[in-house]
């Protein structure tokens, strides 16, 4: 099954949006599809890209945006809106990639982000207390596509993953899978090559 889907240029007055035709893997789908893949298309990786973070006031509206480059050309891959929630007392956390070709917000849920992220740096400025963090080392396994995908992640949502970028392997037996933009990965992540080291043994 194949679905079009259209990129909003970031400069329409300079080029207008892209059509793209891509492949829709359904969410059990997905590990068969890696499966097909060659090995060298295959590693491991950690994120390291560092990030700002703030508390979050219950009800305030944060739009997530990604941003992709395609022939030179800058175009909109996603946009959502999330709102901030209060969940076992503690108000979510709103999370800004610094180093992200994007650099995107979004909103963590304040126990995930304490499991996921770790201070770097807390320093005071003229408008208050400002934060940096890294995340926590997490070693993934992620597989470059050859091919425009749109995969169906566990929680429903549909995610673009267009040629040359990367869907990750959270947790294959759940089917727990989401991609990561080329761009995004390189400026985010940091490659290993744990994963051919442990096929040549």
């Amino acid at each position: 099954m194949k679905e079009k889907i259209v990129l909003k240029s970031t400069h329409p007055e300079e080029y207008p949006d892209l059509t793209v035709e891509c492949k829709v893997i359904p969410n059990d789908k997905i590990g068969e599809y890696l499966d097909t893949i060659s090995e060298d298309k295959k590693f491991y990786a950690h994120k390291d890209g560092l990030v700002s973070a703030r508390i979050g006031v219950p009800g305030e509206k944060i739009t997530t945006t990604l941003t992709t480059v395609v022939e030179g050309r800058e175009y909109i891959l996603s946009e959502e809106e999330n709102t901030v929630k209060e969940r076992d007392g503690y108000a979510d956390v709103v999370v800004r990639n610094l180093d992200s070709t994007s650099g995107e917000q979004y909103v963590v849920k304040h126990s995930k982000f304490c499991q996921t992220y770790e201070p770097y740096e807390i320093k005071q400025c003229s408008c208050g207390q400002s934060a940096r963090y890294l995340p926590v080392y997490d070693l993934r396994l992620l597989t470059q596509v050859d091919e425009n995908l749109i995969i169906m992640t566990s929680w429903g949502a549909p995610a673009v993953c267009l040629a040359g970028s990367y869907i990750v392997t959270y947790n294959a037996e759940e089917n727990d899978y989401n991609t990561i933009e080329q761009g995004a990965f390189n400026s985010t992540y940091q490659k290993e090559d744990t994963y051919q080291k442990k096929l040549k043994k």
